[in-house]
């Protein structure tokens, strides 16, 4: 986790945090035409109708942001083509974690999205605590706050999460992010949705749902995935591999020892048994 400080004296502290976040490309704003330089499009970002009730669009537009407002069903803000973020209050965090919506929210951010951002911003007057000094312990319990967000992160590898003391932080940042990147698009950003039949670049994938299913089983990684779908169309394919096939597109004969024992054990499993009625 990282958590920009405020910019006064430390104008290099949100660039480092954007450097870390996504590496930059080469592409500028400006672009030479008879020895003159003329600026490209204006930048800007994509911002979710609901998030008017805040300051931080206004903030931006102050800063020379150019705001398209649309209505999205992933995420806030689009800063670039590939760049998500879903904007939370502390109380937000703590609401969404315990109900599952922010679970939810994430999956369908790095599925749609290379690069998914959790921003959380909070009041650095106000001190906060995600759990009570005296719930500390050393094994990991899906009951408190801290845990949820520690699985959250590795549930999802790509998931950044970033920590901004102010709305104005907020708005430095996304400036940093955006800085020398394509621009979104509002159309493509509005049309991505929860039951999106288009997945975007980060997912590679035919069907969601098969596709969730198999990151849960043992064996299966990120990393990896991709050669397992590229050798079985379907989850019934993959069953049919054997251990020696699986290791070898695996990578790792542990991970297709795992995989290949879930897949046949669960075959084996007796069915349950079915209570009859007693008749008096």
């Amino acid at each position: 986790m990282v958590i920009p400080e405020e910019r006064e004296g430390r104008e290099d502290t949100n660039l480092d945090l954007a450097r870390n976040l996504e590496p930059a490309n080469a592409t500028t704003n400006t672009r030479k035409a008879g020895g003159q330089e003329q600026p490209t499009e204006p930048s800007r970002v994509i911002v979710d109708m609901r998030e008017f009730r805040s300051e931080l669009p206004s903030l931006l537009h102050r800063r020379g942001l150019d705001i398209e407002p649309v209505t999205l069903e992933v995420g806030d803000y689009i800063l670039t083509p590939d760049t998500c973020v879903e904007r939370k209050s502390v109380s937000d965090l703590i609401g969404s974690l315990q109900s599952g919506r922010l679970y939810t929210q994430c999956l369908s951010m790095t599925r749609y999205y290379r690069k998914p951002v959790l921003l959380i911003e909070f009041d650095p007057a106000k001190p906060f605590s995600l759990m009570a000094r005296s719930d500390f312990c050393s094994e990991i319990s899906s009951n408190d706050i801290s845990s949820k967000l520690t699985l959250l992160t590795l549930h999802f590898p790509r998931l950044r999460i970033l920590w901004c003391p102010s709305p104005h932080a907020t708005a430095e940042l996304f400036l940093d992010l955006k800085q020398g990147r394509p621009q979104p698009d509002a159309s493509a950003a509005q049309a991505v949705t929860a039951e999106s039949d288009v997945l975007g670049e980060s997912a590679d994938l035919y069907n969601p749902g098969p596709y969730d299913f198999l990151m849960k089983m043992p064996g299966v990684n990120a990393k990896n995935s991709r050669a397992l779908i590229k050798n079985a169309a379907s989850l019934a394919d993959l069953a049919q591999l054997s251990q020696e096939k699986l290791a070898g597109i695996l990578g790792n004969a542990n991970n297709a020892k795992m995989l290949y024992e879930f897949l046949h054990n669960v075959a084996d499993v007796p069915a349950p048994v079915q209570k009859t009625k007693q008749t008096r």
